[in-house]
């Protein structure tokens, strides 16, 4: 046998009789996790979020994979899970971690919002059991395994009325509240180690504990809905995706998807496909999400976007390669030298991009290359300070290399006014083109605010400014638009931000040069605007409201594509 302690959770002397098996469901998209003889085999990847940029001194904020594509757990009243797991003999001291949520956190490029959840870990010779109910609500309480934990141990772990009762060997070692972390009824599990350790899941059980209770299982699978619905006479009007289908094929109209909702949420799933015909990985393919350790990459969450989008007949916009922020603290921190660091770029731009061949269409390869609001190359990223401004031709011609057939551009903010920065912009497109890198357009991002102090670009300086990338021979697409309207959603400030939004849209659909119109989300729900500190919190910037609501700005550009 195995060394290292093996877990089974159970509640008394419960059978298995009426129980769920839950690994006889999909776990082969869980993200470090492979299907074996023994069970699934979980491998620590260390993914985690780096807080900021400029924040070097900051601890970056776990985000370990959750199975998404795999078993959901429906229950109602009193219930019990059950596994076991081993620690692998090579290595008896490695960390294993099975977390059950309850509701299921929100990541961004930064942050990472905490949902609600258990987390049962072996640490050493520790049981773990961590109750997450939110950002800063969290209680962290550890059991002494037994000294035969070298061999097997039994766990037990049930909620009963208000309780989660904890067991080790028959024996309750912990009665904790249960603050409402099930209350959805609806149950998620990720499986997770430290970094470099690993762990066998052998099996994976529910049980409800009562005749009233119950305790159902599924697996997940991609949605798949109609590709934008047609009206039917005295329905409502088609959908953005369908209008621009029919009266402006050349516009694609697209948004930002984060995989989490994605899969858990069916009304964000079923408005996604039906308003949409493009879709960017908000996050999922940012160097930090994909690409977590020098020899491991995690695909289930970018995976899990592409086959929706190729399922409910959806173009792709990859997102990003060369970028100077979302960088794991192996890129940025270890002495690599100059000649290690092309080859981590171009490695890592083979494997991302080849992997997804003709399956994207388009990539934002390099990500704000320019300082925020001046003229000048961002100089922080071990890119730049290995390559100088080199690096921006090196990742388009990789990109090139790995698909020929793909659209390259180059995305960044700030860009929409005459300024030293656009001219900066066009400056660059130019010198590359001149020089024959495979460079096929540029993206604006359109963040724009609508305040008292500050009303976003007018079209027509927009218009004026884009048309000189145009006329050098490049596409042009709007890549993440939003119009946060700060602290002000009144019914006047929701009309301007529908007309603002209608006069950009009007300005693509009269140009063939633009790609796509994309909006950076569509609900305000899964915003980015939202403050990490606010879990009740949304932002207020685009198209549908929280709670999945069209607003004006929604019937706005529904509006200008009939026309």
């Amino acid at each position: 046998m195995a060394l290292g302690a093996v877990l089974l959770l159970s509640v008394g002397c419960m059978n298995s009789r009426g129980s769920v098996a839950l690994l006889d469901y999909d776990w082969t998209h869980l993200a470090g996790a492979e299907r074996v003889d023994e069970g699934v085999r979980i491998e620590g990847l260390g993914r985690a979020i780096v807080p900021t940029e400029d924040a070097k001194d900051q601890t970056p904020v776990s985000n370990p994979p959750i199975n998404l594509r795999g078993a959901v757990l429906r229950v109602k009243g009193d219930f019990a899970l059950s596994a076991k797991l081993s620690r692998l003999e090579s290595s008896p001291d490695d960390s294993a971690y099975l977390t059950i949520y309850g509701k299921l956190p929100l990541t961004q490029d930064e942050w990472r919002q905490d949902g609600r959840a258990v987390t049962l870990g072996l640490e050493g010779d520790s049981l773990i059991v961590e109750l997450q109910d939110g950002i800063d609500d969290s209680e962290r309480h550890a059991y002494p395994l037994p000294a035969s934990a070298s061999d097997e141990v039994k766990l037990g772990l049930a909620r009963i009325g208000e309780w989660l009762s904890i067991q080790i060997n028959g024996e309750t070692v912990g009665l904790l509240d249960e603050p409402g972390l099930f209350d959805s009824g609806v149950l998620w599990f990720g499986a997770s180690a430290d970094e470099g350790s690993e762990y066998l899941l052998h099996s994976l059980k529910a049980r409800a504990l009562s005749k009233r209770s119950t305790a159902t299982v599924a697996d997940n699978q991609i949605p798949v809905f109609g590709a934008g619905e047609k009206a039917q006479p005295g329905s409502a009007p088609a959908s953005l995706r369908r209008l621009a289908g029919k009266n402006h094929p050349q516009l694609y109209i697209g948004t930002a998807v984060a995989a989490i909702p994605l899969l858990s949420d069916k009304k964000y799933a079923r408005i996604l496909a039906r308003e949409f015909n493009m879709v960017t990985p908000e996050n999922a393919m940012k160097f930090q999400f994909i690409h977590p350790r020098p020899d491991r990459y995690a695909f289930a969450d970018a995976d899990a976007i592409v086959d929706f989008a190729e399922a409910n007949d959806m173009a792709v916009h990859g997102h990003t390669l060369a970028w100077k922020e979302a960088l794991p603290r192996w890129v940025t921190e270890q002495d690599h030298g100059a000649v290690r660091i092309r080859e981590i770029l171009a490695e890592h731009i083979a494997t991302v991009v080849g992997r997804y061949k003709g399956r994207i269409q388009s990539w934002d390869v390099v990500n704000e290359p320019f300082e925020p609001f001046g003229a000048t190359l961002r100089i922080g990223s071990p890119w730049y300070q290995t390559m100088g401004k080199d690096y921006i031709a090196f990742a388009l011609r990789e990109a090139h290399r790995a698909d020929p057939e793909a659209r390259l551009y180059i995305n960044d903010y700030a860009l929409e006014h005459p300024s030293p920065k656009s001219d900066a912009m066009y400056a660059l497109a130019e010198s590359l083109l001149e020089r024959g890198v495979p460079l096929h357009g540029i993206g604006f991002q359109m963040h724009e605010d609508m305040t008292d102090d500050y009303q976003p670009v007018e079209a027509s300086v927009f218009h004026d400014n884009v048309q000189r990338f145009i006329d050098l021979g490049l596409e042009v697409r709007i890549s993440e638009m939003d119009v946060n309207l700060q602290d002000d959603a009144s019914q006047e400030r929701l009309q301007q931000q529908a007309e603002y939004y209608r006069s950009i849209l009007e300005l693509a659909m009269d140009n063939p040069a633009f790609t796509a119109f994309s909006t950076w989300g569509f609900t305000d729900r899964y915003s980015s605007l939202q403050e990490w500190w606010d879990t009740d919190g949304f932002g207020n910037g685009l198209i549908f409201d929280a709670n999945h609501q069209p607003k004006p700005a929604y019937f706005s550009l529904q509006e200008a594509l009939k026309e």
